[in-house]
Order: structure tokens, then sequence, then C-alpha cells
């Protein structure tokens, strides 16, 4: 990143917090939910895994906006959670942080469809987190951050200005489309999902010693936390949370934005790939 393109105010570290709300289509369920992990049933429908889910609509998401306080974050929606909770959703909104469009569900992955049916699942969540916040989304996160060999073309059709679909640059860099450029920017490495399994104490010193080794190394760099409301939305791993994001309140070097913000910043003073 050039040095005309480092973060406000001098900041060394732009610290982005992402927060999902996820839910899946009927018939579906994480494979990685504890009892589908731990006792798998066959032929039937996991009402247990699909119970675990919903935990993150209707009590994480609440816990995770208070720990947030006045820190922003983007929030990657499926439109399933704005189609059966457009309450939630426009609480979100609300308390300011940004909404991203996440896919219809999160076996809805760009990456299986072909370009039509992608093509529709985009314009459905534009359409539904649009109605219920009154704001038309311009931030996309594919599930499994796996988006197809159309999905920024077809993003940038439909007015998208930034993906999360791509994880081989440190730094936002600029995708160019026939309808104008898109952001790319990465997500986590480490999120409650992969990691937790350590314990939250390990989580939260794994996220501390990242943050020290970033603001460290040379240069404008990015912090990222990602965090999934049916998983650390619960009170253990929602607090190992809230001290990861005092720190990022502590210190004068950080710039805690949201992805939006970044993507205006990056396009405002640089038009091209850093």
């Amino acid at each position: 990143m050039k040095e005309e393109t480092a973060w406000p105010g001098g900041r060394k570290v732009a610290a982005l917090v992402t927060v999902a709300l996820e839910l899946w289509s009927p018939g579906h369920w994480p494979a990685y939910a504890p009892m589908a992990a731990a006792w798998p049933l066959s032929g039937v429908d996991d009402t247990h895994s699909t119970s675990w889910v919903d935990y993150g609509v209707t009590t994480g998401i609440w816990r995770l906006l208070d720990v947030l306080g006045d820190l922003p974050a983007t929030v990657g929606v499926s439109g399933l959670v704005a189609e059966r909770h457009p309450e939630t959703v426009r609480a979100v909104h609300e308390a300011g942080h940004e909404i991203a469009a996440h896919s219809w569900a999160q076996d809805v992955v760009p990456a299986l469809l072909d370009v039509d049916a992608e093509r529709s699942t985009i314009h459905r969540c534009t359409d539904v987190l649009h109605g219920v916040t009154g704001v038309r989304p311009t931030r996309w996160m594919s599930p499994r951050a796996s988006g197809s060999r159309h999905t920024v073309d077809l993003l940038a059709e439909a007015g998208y200005r930034w993906t999360g679909d791509h994880s081989d640059h440190d730094l936002p860099r600029v995708l160019s489309t026939g309808h104008g450029p898109v952001v790319s920017l990465m997500h986590s490495d480490h999120s409650d999902v992969r990691d937790a399994a350590a314990g939250p104490y390990a989580y939260r010193d794994l996220h501390r010693e990242l943050l020290n080794q970033t603001l460290a190394a040379p240069g404008p760099g990015v912090f990222r936390l990602t965090v999934h409301a049916h998983v650390g939305g619960r009170p253990l791993l929602a607090g190992m949370v809230g001290q990861i994001l005092d720190d990022l309140r502590e210190s004068d070097d950080v710039w805690v934005a949201t992805h939006a913000q970044v993507t205006d910043h990056i396009l405002t003073h640089q038009g091209r790939t850093p």
C-alpha cells in the first residue's frame, strides 16, 4: 500500500470486525454444530443443530451488539435471516453497523451455482436487505468465502463495491471488472468456528498476539476479528470478544472501521491494486 493511502490519522492498523448472522435453509445445518459433529443423524432433520444455529438470531447477536458498544462492525446477513427476522436486522442497522449480504443461506454457496442462479441469488438478497433496512447493500460475503469465477463480475453488475471472498492478500486490493472496480477485503484466518475449540482464553490470546504482531510489522496493516453470532455470541466467548475489542479501543494506532469505510478510503486514494 502506498504511503498516500496509509490509514486516516496516520494510524498503523485498520481493524475490521466481522459478525456473521447466519441461517441454513430448511433441511440443512452446519456439520460443525457440536451434536452434528459428535453424533450425526442420518436421514432425519437434525433439530438440535438447527436450534443451535437459531441462537445467533434469538440471543447471540443481541449480546454482541452490547459488547460492540460504540465500535462499528460489518455484519454479514443471510437473506433468510432478513426474511424471517426483519426486526433483528433492522436493529443491527439502526445501531450503526454495516450490513453486508451473505447469500440467501449458508448452504447456498455461489461456487455451486450456475450463472443465472447466482445472479438471481444476489438480486434476491439485495432486495430483501433493501426492503428491511431501507438501504441498498453494496457489500457481499459468500458462505465459506467461496464465490464462483463469475461472482466479482456479477457483484459489480449489481452495484456491489466490495467482496470478502478472496484470501490471497493481507492488504485490500482493487479488482477490475467490466462494471467498475470492486475492492477485495480478506477475512480473518482465525474465527470462533475454527479456533475456539482450543478454548475461549486461547482464542482471546491468539487475537491479542495477532494484534501485537500486526502493530509491530512495518507499514500499514489490517487486523481482522471474525465472530459468528451463533458461536461467539454465547456468554464466555462473547466475553473474550469484548476483551479483544477493549484492546482495540485502547490503542491510538488502530482505526476500527467497517469494510465500507475501508473500501471508500481505498477507492478515494488509490484506484488500483496496492
